[in-house]
């Protein structure tokens, strides 16, 4: 039976995302805001790496990224040029962007594409349609009006700072302050005269005069004549760290506090609150960049700075870490951490929950736990208990478990109150309780691996009981990453590194006694089909397809277990062969020598494959073709480095996980319905409007469901068959021209031909 148009278009409505097969969004952090600039009644926020503008009348936030405006990603310097009306961006990689009023970008990517052993920009001077980027070989001449570079000074040692006054460049540099009149051939380095021994970190001129900030000293103002320096403001316990004239006074400022200036020996001190990156002053308007607290409007009021608004954030992940992504219904789970054997590099504790019914991020709390527990760092993954919503479990690779109910944090696990064990004893054994994975079984039952100990496969039943599952082969086995059971019933362990390898164990109905468990491990050599060897040094990924399958990404490439019956006797892996096509006969091994850290299939058993070094591959499902080949260059991926991948079955949505942050493309496949119900069956965009030009997506099928489209007068328009539960129609017919304005019906059929349910498409025009 056909649906009516109004249920229809009701079900589209309950849609999170109304986008078009093939459309990308980024998800950037806006938390951590660190320099702002204010432009007509505007205040752009640099957050995180990101951009955000705040209307001051109507507190309109918007948001500014690769795909909506700017030309690249991790913003690392903005500055505004009041003569040409343009907002400076610059990025890490030292591409540049002017953003003008009317919001059109200009981009400048000559210095990016300079081959140069480094290309590091520390600071921004704006002098009239002058900007001088301070950067770790010299200072680079940026003439704004002219939109390019007019000169390269290379003075061969880092530079922290520059500014333009009384006819000569001062540069605070690593060796000292320096200073090159304009008159003279800067190109030549003997030109160039060196004032003082001192780090000058920013310059500003106020009333005719030059004034500095020297690191771990104060401000200073700077007799250029006399080449002397005077005290101005002491640090006190406050390191200075920025410099301007707003206009009507000179601003200097640190972490706790500020002081403006009505001339070198008249200033008002004002005490900031601890943690403040950067206060922007125009006229009475003060606004406090108070890092992961957001940005705030302030006042001057008796002799204080008073807040007059919470920290301003965009609804946003708190941070750009993405180690780990993982649905769980609607809910995108994120956790940002690091799995790091060396103990070299810790991320703050960062778990995220997107909803994707309402696009909103909630970032699971952090202070809380940190003044409770003593440490919430290296958060690698987070699961969702499937009895309950909105209980949540995440994982420490350091400080254990723990529990959130309704986005408020519950217990702690460690070693003192549960199974977990450290991989040390002593006074800093809290530390070492390593648990790099977490999954719920269908019971709601929590499996997890304690990696480094005597039994690391553990379980926090239900009921809080906690159970061990012992095998000797991963006794203390110190880099466990992965366990899954598979659709055999199959237990798996992926052993990361140092003794990189998987073990099965054949489970024989009894999960938890383990004498009846047939098990082997293959460990740090993998052997093809053809008999070639390979020494593999990592294995970061391991999945099983629809087919059973199971796929291993590894830093040698990409290998399958396609037949895990035989594999467990033979410990042979297959690699695909790609066909050449070029007449020898001859075939090449599918991504071998490509470093893949990421696997996941898709509704269609399509694999999306996250790699190191070269973005993400979507390949068909049986390895032969790549769909999609997605890198920095091609598209709005943050990073090539693709650590984690996650779909929406509903949507088809493909979240990435990058070393930069989370993008997302919108896919054809979606997960198939076990059996064609209307109630699940519906078509988006809908209703379709005149500049609409992308494709129609059809979900809710089944899988291999067949699909036609036809008219009012049942005239046959389009056919074909759904990849996973989804059908695209570009809204053309066969004969390529655009539909007319009206409704047309989906209609379904099963794999033997059984009609199944419809649906409606209405073209406005």
């Amino acid at each position: 039976m056909i649906r009516s148009i109004i249920l229809s278009l009701a079900l589209i409505a309950s849609m999170a995302v109304d986008a078009a097969i093939g459309d990308w969004r980024l998800h950037p952090s806006y938390h951590n805001a660190t320099r702002c600039e204010t432009i007509d009644g505007k205040v752009y926020v640099l957050a995180s790496g990101a951009l955000f503008s705040y209307d001051e009348e109507d507190e309109e936030l918007r948001t500014y990224d690769k795909i909506s405006h700017l030309s690249d990603i991790d913003i690392s310097l903005i500055a505004y040029s009041k003569e040409n009306e343009a907002l400076v961006i610059v990025y890490k990689n030292a591409n540049i962007d002017l953003l003008y009023s009317d919001e059109t970008v200009y981009n400048i990517s000559d210095f990016k594409n300079k081959t140069l052993a480094t290309k590091n920009i520390n600071s921004i001077s704006i002098n009239g349609n002058t900007a001088l980027l301070s950067t770790g070989f010299g200072i680079v001449e940026l003439d704004i009006e002219r939109k390019e570079f007019t000169n390269t000074y290379n003075l061969n040692t880092e530079v922290y700072s520059t500014h333009i006054f009384d006819g000569a460049i001062y540069a605070g540099t690593k060796e000292g302050t320096m200073r090159g009149a304009r008159s003279k051939n800067l190109l030549d380095n003997s030109n160039w005269e060196k004032l003082n021994k001192y780090k000058t970190t920013s310059f500003a001129i106020f009333k005719d005069q030059l004034y500095c900030v020297i690191e771990h000293l104060g401000v200073y103002t700077l007799d250029t004549e006399k080449n002397r320096l005077t005290l101005v403001a002491e640090n006190n316990g406050t390191i200075y760290k920025y410099l301007y004239n707003d206009g009507t006074q000179l601003v200097a400022g640190g972490t706790d506090k500020v002081i403006f200036f009505d001339s070198s020996t008249q200033k008002s001190i004002y005490q900031i609150e601890k943690g403040s990156n950067f206060i922007r002053k125009k006229g009475s308007r003060v606004w406090n960049c108070k890092g992961y607290k957001g940005f705030a409007a302030c006042t001057i009021e008796g002799g204080k700075i008073v807040e007059k608004s919470l920290g301003i954030i965009p609804n946003s992940p708190i941070r750009n870490y993405s180690e780990f992504l993982k649905f769980s219904g609607d809910r995108l789970l994120v956790a940002g951490g690091n799995i790091n054997y060396l103990d070299t590099k810790f991320y703050d504790g960062t778990a995220m929950v997107y909803d994707y019914t309402n696009e909103r991020w909630t970032n699971l709390p952090e202070e809380t736990i940190i003044s409770s527990t003593g440490g919430y760092l290296n958060v690698c993954c987070i699961d969702e208990d499937p009895t309950e919503q909105g209980h949540y479990f995440t994982s420490s690779f350091g400080y254990g478990l723990y529990e959130f109910r309704d986005d408020k944090f519950i217990k702690h696990y460690n070693n003192k109150n549960s199974a977990l064990q450290s991989v040390k004893s002593g006074p800093y054994e809290n530390r070492y309780i390593r648990v790099p994975k977490i999954e719920f079984d269908n019971d709601g039952n929590l499996w997890m691996l304690n990696t480094g100990t005597k039994t690391p496969i553990k379980i926090l039943m239900q009921d809080k009981s906690w159970k061990e599952i012992y095998y000797p082969q991963l006794d203390k086995l110190p880099t466990l990453t992965d366990i899954t059971i598979d659709s055999r019933g199959w237990l798996w362990v992926v052993s990361l590194q140092s003794d990189a390898g998987l073990f099965c164990a054949k489970i024989n109905g009894t999960v938890l006694d383990t004498s009846d468990d047939e098990t082997k491990m293959w460990m740090a050599k993998f052997t093809n089909q053809d008999g070639i060897n390979y020494d593999i040094y990592q294995i970061y990924a391991f999945k099983e397809d629809k087919n059973g399958s199971l796929w291993v990404g590894t830093d040698a490439g990409l290998f399958v277990i396609d037949n895990p019956s035989k594999f467990f006797d033979s410990g042979r892996f297959t690699q695909i062969k790609i066909p050449r096509n070029d007449g020898t006969g001859l075939a090449d091994y599918l991504m071998s020598g490509v470093y893949i850290q990421s696997i996941f299939v898709d509704g269609a058993n399509r694999k999306w494959i996250g790699t190191k070094h070269n973005g993400v591959y979507l390949i068909s499902a049986d390895g032969q073709e790549t769909i999609h080949h997605f890198t920095t260059e091609n598209s709005p991926l943050p990073s090539n480095s693709v650590m984690s991948i996650a779909v929406n079955e509903k949507s088809g949505e493909v979240f990435f996980g990058t070393e930069n942050g989370i993008a997302s493309f919108m896919a054809d496949a979606t997960e198939p319905s076990n059996k064609l119900d209307e109630s699940n069956v519906y078509a988006y965009p809908n209703p379709v409007r005149p500049d609409y030009s992308g494709e129609i997506s059809i979900v809710g099928l089944t899988f291999d469901c067949n699909v036609k489209i036809v008219d009012t007068a049942g005239s046959l328009i389009c056919e074909g068959t759904s990849v996973g539960g989804s059908f695209t129609w570009d809204g053309r017919n066969k004969r390529g021209d655009r539909v007319a304005a009206g409704v047309y019906y989906v209609l379904t059929y099963d794999k033997e031909g059984n009609e199944g349910v419809a649906t409606k498409i209405l073209f406005i025009r």
